[in-house]
């Protein structure tokens, strides 16, 4: 529901907006069973909000635009449902993401469980999106040439890539891009803007991935090269190999990326202490329009997690209860910095359970997840799930062939012996659904493409 106040033109104009969330839900209610400490808070703060004005001011006339990104067509994207569809499972309605296989009755019972685990207590909600992931096409297979069977061996194409130009969940199309269709879109960035497109990546190495798999697909196209510091510093030593945990941007034809390291996103940055690196303040600079030269420029697309270093490393009511307390302070800068660019928002997938040396919060993640719907889902936030599902798919094959006597020649870039992290395939699938949302409009695909 949007309410516009509009003044006379020789007076400034205000834009009132109140929305209770995406699909028309109540933000309240009333939450019959409580599982957790964990549920109570959530429960605890829904009373708060109920008694809480859900309104947002935004003075269009005395608002800073000289902060604005230079791709304008993302501020349009980001009150595109379509668009939008692609990185939020059922963002122009879940009737619609029912209706793709209305006879199935396992996949419309997946969708209308997902939609009521957003907003309500009574259901979890990875489950929903594991059986989502059912209806994606398998990739990871080991093709096994014996001579005898004492001597099997096992080969694997290690650049599988979990990219496809469709999606079960999704209506509009997803180009597959090339290095050089990527080299074209942003060096017309470039010309058309006078400025490079800037992606901020701001959390740890769940986001830090992402980043690392656009370089390494694009590094021949788009000569990547550090800047700052020491000019001779080799990208791939210094920032892909070392795992980096420190804010220098990587430059590339027409395109700046720069990740933010942050273990805790509610702490402020403290470069002598990298293990408790925050980025509230950084985050807060950018949501007021006020960047100081530390910060970088407003980026165009900032990609953001809190992480995984203290859920970790808590039992799951401690996890989820920490990750709550993190939430509150931190969703108003993040809808703050939703009416500047567009923002992603990690959600959760599970830990390989048969790979952890420690307990495994998956139970906790179910709840953050849910609880990142409770505090964002009302706002210009875009919650990615459709990665998740992606990941659920790849940790189901994992599982699979972990069990299988030929595991140890499974290629170690299917992330298959990685406890917590998604593979590269994954990884190359998110950085592709990226580059539909910028390049799409840039290089003027067909109007049946996503965010064309």
């Amino acid at each position: 529901m949007d309410i516009s106040v509009g003044r006379d033109s020789t007076d400034k104009s205000l834009q009132v907006n109140w929305s209770p969330n995406p699909y028309g839900c109540l933000k309240f209610t009333v939450t019959v069973l409580l599982v957790s400490a964990a549920g109570m808070i959530m429960f605890l703060y829904d009373l708060r909000d109920l008694f809480t004005d859900q309104l947002t001011i935004i003075d269009i006339n005395t608002s800073n635009t000289s902060n604005l990104p230079g791709l304008a067509h993302l501020k349009t994207f980001s009150q595109s449902c379509r668009c939008h569809s692609m990185f939020t499972i059922g963002a122009c309605g879940m009737e619609e993401v029912a209706s793709m296989r209305a006879k199935d009755a396992l996949w419309v019972s997946a969708a209308e469980k997902l939609n009521r685990s957003r907003f309500q207590q009574d259901i979890l909600m990875m489950p929903q999106l594991q059986t989502i992931s059912h209806y994606l096409p398998q990739l990871f297979k080991l093709n096994t040439t014996p001579a005898a069977i004492s001597d099997a061996e096992a080969t694997g194409n290690r650049h599988l890539t979990r990219a496809a130009d469709s999606l079960p969940f999704v209506s509009c199309r997803v180009h597959m891009y090339t290095p050089s269709e990527i080299g074209k879109c942003t060096r017309k960035v470039l010309q058309d803007t006078g400025q490079p497109l800037r992606i901020a990546f701001v959390g740890d190495s769940r986001v830090r991935n992402t980043m690392e798999q656009i370089i390494r697909s694009t590094q021949q196209e788009l000569k990547y090269r550090l800047t700052g510091g020491n000019s001779e510093q080799n990208i791939t030593t210094t920032f892909l190999d070392h795992k980096s945990k420190f804010n220098m941007p990587v430059v590339g034809d027409g395109v700046e990326l720069r990740l933010h390291w942050s273990a805790y996103l509610d702490l402020d940055r403290d470069t002598k202490k990298i293990s408790q690196q925050g980025a509230k303040d950084l985050l807060e600079a950018w949501s007021n329009g006020t960047p100081g030269p530390n910060d970088g420029p407003i980026p165009d697309i900032a990609y953001i997690t809190t992480g995984m270093w203290d859920s970790s490393m808590l039992s799951e009511d401690a996890a989820a209860e920490s990750f709550i307390s993190t939430l509150d302070k931190m969703a108003p800068v993040l809808k703050r910095l939703a009416t500047r660019t567009l923002v992603l928002w990690h959600i959760h997938g599970p830990i390989k359970e048969w790979l952890a040396t420690r307990d495994v919060p998956n139970g906790a993640l179910d709840i953050m997840n849910r609880a990142s719907w409770r505090w964002l889902g009302d706002s210009n936030v875009w919650l990615w799930d459709s990665r998740t599902v992606l990941m659920l798919k790849q940790l189901s094959e994992c599982r699979y062939l972990s069990q299988s006597t030929l595991k140890t020649q499974i290629p170690p870039e299917w992330g298959c012996s990685d406890f917590q992290h998604a593979g590269r395939d994954v990884e190359d699938a998110a950085a592709n659904m990226l580059w539909n949302l910028v390049c799409n409009k840039v290089l003027q695909l067909p109007s049946d493409h996503c965010c064309s």
